[in-house]
């Protein structure tokens, strides 16, 4: 009797979680099936947004667009916090974990080759950069699981962000206080990269290089000629890359031997010196450089490094000081996040275009550290490029261009991912 009863309570644990399985299985099913029903009509948000980009800050037509399609879907829409930012609110019918999801909406100044029948409008100014994808995927991502209320255990934030490519709107908004408003647990974003349509490429920690500026100040008298040679030798002594490669090239980020998804990545271990020169003032002489670090600890040392070697040239007795005058925080996604991401989405998608990436990008970053920097997140890669058909999706070039099929992608991969966080216990 006692056995019997034990495997009737087995059959039902087991009967319960293939009843499970089915369901959730049903629920991305679902997810798949909204994103291709509203597909056509993202398509066309995509290239309005495309035709009338604005420039950071002034976002009020986009913005304005957002909050009117998230107050239709039935969301909670807040306005008021900080510039042009939009905020939708979806509260599922459980409690669960909270979500966020950040969209940037600006565009840049550019003169474009953009031949599309939906190009720019507006003269000198373009997305060419994605951000219109950005703004439409997530209000994609939001239609879709406005629809999945009931099977939602949690909240989900939508973050609309002016200012992007400035790198104030995340800063920004965070102190108008974001924070105070919206409490997530965790928060992710993407941005189009170069990769085909519907990869997603991303790694864990650094996923730029560190970008910096420093400054060497000398006495007025100093001879700017003498400083300009010494200082040189001493900043290409930092100077390092995989023997005969060239990282400060971006033509190999997709290289499937030395790309970003090779484990032998020409882009794993690098310092480029973007730039160096002199600068002559009333009160003192400065020499002036600008240069990519993938190692942390080497670009906490070097303004020490160059100090020392300073004191102990004939230069000494002329220093000032040597301090970074710029340099923003990189984008650093949470290990443990990136790993469950990229697994979830390819668990669930069964796809082999959720791609690792094992270097880190030159030249470009994202404001998504500032939400980093005070919520575990990750910021993946999508990729929007279709070879065949001639369109290359590197970002802030004057052919920039993104398949419409990526939206697609974008909408049903992290809808499911964004899901299956929110009811993760």
């Amino acid at each position: 009797m006692k056995i019997t009863l034990k495997f009737s309570i087995i059959g039902l644990i087991l009967s319960a979680l293939v009843c499970c399985q089915k369901a959730e299985k049903n629920y991305h099913q679902n997810i798949e099936k909204h994103t291709d029903d509203i597909f056509d009509s993202l398509v066309n948000i995509k290239r309005d947004l495309h035709m009338y980009p604005e420039l950071s800050g002034e976002e009020k037509r986009t913005s304005k667009i957002v909050a009117e399609y998230l107050k239709g879907l039935g969301l909670e829409v807040i306005t008021n916090i900080s510039g042009n930012t939009v905020i939708g609110i979806l509260k599922g019918s459980k409690e669960g974990k909270k979500i966020a999801w950040r969209a940037d909406m600006d565009a840049i100044k550019i003169e474009t080759h953009d031949t599309l029948d939906y190009h720019s409008q507006n003269k000198g100014i373009a997305h060419m950069c994605g951000h219109d994808v950005h703004t439409t995927i997530g209000l994609g991502i939001a239609n879709v699981l406005s629809k999945q209320k009931e099977n939602l255990q949690g909240t989900i934030y939508f973050i609309f962000q002016p200012s992007e490519e400035t790198f104030t709107g995340a800063k920004d908004l965070i102190d108008n206080g974001l924070f105070d408003l919206i409490e997530p647990d965790e928060i992710y974003a993407l941005h189009i990269g170069p990769a085909e349509k519907g990869t997603i490429n991303t790694k864990a920690k650094e996923l730029f290089a560190y970008q910096k500026s420093i400054q060497i100040k000398f006495e007025p008298d100093t001879n700017e000629e003498d400083i300009t040679m010494f200082l040189t030798k001493v900043m290409q002594g930092f100077v390092r890359n995989t023997p005969n490669s060239e990282p400060w090239s971006l033509d190999y980020l997709s290289d499937p031997k030395i790309g970003l998804e090779n484990k032998e990545s020409i882009y794993k271990d690098y310092f480029i010196l973007q730039y160096s020169g002199i600068d002559k003032r009333e009160d003192y002489v400065s020499f002036n450089a600008h240069f990519l670090e993938t190692n942390k600890e080497n670009t906490d040392s070097i303004p020490q490094q160059i100090k020392s070697k300073i004191l102990n040239s004939e230069f000494k007795n002329s220093l000032i000081s040597v301090a970074y005058t710029s340099g923003n925080p990189t984008v650093y996604n949470d290990p443990e996040l990136t790993t469950i991401g990229l697994q979830t989405i390819d668990s669930l998608y069964n796809t082999d275009l959720i791609k690792p990436i094992y270097g880190q990008i030159p030249y470009f970053n994202e404001d998504f550290i500032y939400y980093q920097q005070h919520v575990p997140g990750v910021i993946f890669l999508l990729g929007g490029s279709n070879t065949e058909k001639g369109i290359i999706s590197m970002a802030h070039t004057p052919d920039f261009a993104v398949d419409d099929d990526t939206i697609k992608y974008g909408v049903k991969y992290f809808s499911s991912l964004i899901l299956e966080r929110t009811n993760s216990k």
